[in-house]
């Protein structure tokens, strides 16, 4: 498959394409160029918000893996930092799945978050048909728009979203002496999840997919 990932220097992002770039042909999304050398393997610099770039990098893929992680350089500013997550999350992920849908491609993937649930008691089973609580915390927020603008595409468009509700990424070994935290999610885990997510049904029809 010929599949975009977005984020891609982030630490989730290289896992992505460590887990992948075995078996697909990947093309990599990020403002910051990513430490990754493999030979199947096309990068496109430049933002989410940018029209140009968006329609340039959805062209002929089958997959868009749209990973939600912030950019490595933010402003130290707190305001303009919100400013910059918040538009991301809505603006830049409706600028890249318009373009994504113009061009074609029928799958995406989407990564949010788990803190999303956080405001339940600890007691509760939560399963993915739990209605989300989000917090007004800029980094809950920002994904839950953004899973938001996900939902009004495939109420729309003929498409497969799979949004993929993540843990606290760490890697074990970086945390293998601290207490159990039941949030954590190893970055390698949440790659294969996304792996996993490629092989989901495709909408063809106005029907629901299997799950």
């Amino acid at each position: 498959m010929n599949v975009l990932i977005t984020g891609a220097a982030s630490p989730l992002g290289k896992q992505i394409v460590a887990e992948l770039a075995s078996s697909h042909q990947l093309r990599l999304l990020d403002n910051t160029t990513p430490d990754i050398k493999y030979e199947n393997l096309e990068f496109i610099h430049g933002s989410l918000v940018d029209p140009s770039i968006a329609n340039e990098a959805t062209q002929n893929i089958d997959v868009l893996i749209h990973t939600g992680e912030p950019p490595q350089n933010l402003p130290q500013d707190p305001l303009k930092c919100e400013q910059v997550l918040l538009d991301l999350a809505t603006r830049g992920t409706h600028v890249l799945f318009k373009a994504a849908v113009d061009a074609g491609v029928k799958r995406f993937i989407y990564g949010s978050t788990l803190e999303i649930f956080g405001s339940y008691p600890d007691d509760t089973y939560i399963s993915e048909f739990y209605k989300p609580l989000p917090t007004p915390e800029i980094y809950q927020m920002a994904r839950y728009l953004g899973e938001l603008t996900c939902r009004e595409f495939v109420r729309t468009y003929m498409v497969t979203v799979t949004s993929l509700r993540l843990g606290r990424l760490v890697l074990e070994e970086d945390v293998a002496d601290r207490d159990l935290d039941l949030m954590w999610l190893d970055l390698r885990d949440a790659a294969r999840a996304f792996a996993g997510a490629l092989k989901r049904d495709q909408s063809s029809s106005i029907q629901w997919t299997q799950r």
